[in-house]
């Protein structure tokens, strides 16, 4: 009963979190601001609070303005004025041509020259913009980052690229979801996913910053699985609205940097992990405490690291290979000289 309790407030304390974590900073930050401190604040600091909210603005005019802006005069303009045209020089009879082939042709064709480029761009800014917002606002709070001084550069990189090839993994676990039968246990079990996939999204650049590696990041959330569910949620139900692709990642480019905020605002570090009474025979009391770890990663972390050590293990025959050849050579040159 006491574990169920604990779930609940850290679900609840997760979803309340997400919501008004963005806000507590703000106010937070706008207090600082306003308070005499402000005046004492090195050029340095507050050249950094104005790279954050320029960035922040930014983000929300590119992904709320521009990228949406593009994709509404694509269908609502652009496509029903071609279609005008295409019904005025194509005769009546050969009206479904326009609707079967013609339109999937100038959709394709429009798309690719026009929403497509405008969708990577902005995906490139926003990757670029969203480090530097959870940066500052990392810094606001908690001062720089924390480095593991044995981490190499190439270590950096092989943790940010397994981390990357893990989220894909668990992205496709995720939408396999739909393929369920029953309507209602595809939704749950969908949402389910999402919402931690999101709240992986948005702590992960605070869990770097605290010199945690992927796996170790992993293992955080679910230890403490109640509240990163709950944090996640209110995420996947607002981006659940817009079915789809494009208009859900231009929603969520723009909600994005808030639940980085909210992320990096919240006290989840302190969280102990939930914890349960687990049968134990050889113990005085017949109990004795588990961690209460549900191990959704397990299957994507799996298939990452397969996928690493085959081609891990190619690299390793291709550099045998080639330290192989010279020795092969020279024993070659040394019976050709006898």
């Amino acid at each position: 009963m006491a574990t169920l309790k604990v779930c609940l407030v850290q679900f609840l304390n997760g979803f309340k979190d997400s919501l008004v974590g963005s806000v507590k900073f703000f106010q937070r930050q706008n207090a600082i601001l306003a308070n005499q401190q402000a005046r004492t604040l090195g050029k340095k600091q507050l050249s950094k609070n104005e790279k954050f909210y320029t960035n922040l603005i930014q983000s929300c005019i590119l992904n709320g303005v521009f990228l949406f802006l593009c994709i509404c005069i694509f269908n609502y303009i652009l496509m029903p004025v071609l279609n005008s045209i295409a019904f005025k020089l194509i005769s009546a009879s050969n009206h479904n041509l326009i609707n079967n082939y013609l339109n999937p042709c100038f959709q394709i064709l429009f798309s690719s020259v026009w929403i497509l480029p405008v969708f990577l761009l902005c995906k490139l800014f926003n990757l670029i913009w969203h480090q530097e917002i959870a940066d500052i606002a990392y810094e606001f709070k908690y001062g720089k980052p924390k480095t593991n001084p044995n981490q190499s550069f190439s270590d950096l990189i092989a943790d940010m690229v397994f981390s990357v090839t893990m989220q894909l993994i668990f992205l496709v676990q995720s939408s396999l979801m739909g393929l369920i039968p029953a309507p209602w246990l595809s939704i749950l079990l969908g949402h389910f996913h999402t919402s931690f996939l999101y709240a992986l999204y948005a702590f992960e650049y605070k869990l770097c910053n605290k010199g945690l590696d992927i796996k170790k990041r992993i293992e955080h959330i679910e230890q403490r699985w109640p509240y990163y569910w709950g944090f996640g949620l209110s995420m996947s139900l607002i981006l659940s609205v817009a079915e789809a692709y494009i208009y859900n990642a231009a929603l969520f480019g723009f909600i994005f940097p808030a639940f980085i905020i909210s992320a990096i605002e919240s006290d989840s570090e302190k969280l102990e992990p939930v914890m349960y009474l687990k049968h134990d025979f050889s113990s005085q009391t017949g109990f004795r405490t588990e961690k209460f770890r549900i191990k959704l990663f397990k299957i994507s972390i799996y298939v990452t690291d397969c996928i690493f050590k085959f081609f891990m293990k190619k690299e390793i025959e291709k550099l045998k290979q080639k330290n192989a050849k010279p020795v092969e050579q020279q024993t070659f040159t040394i019976r050709k000289t006898n």
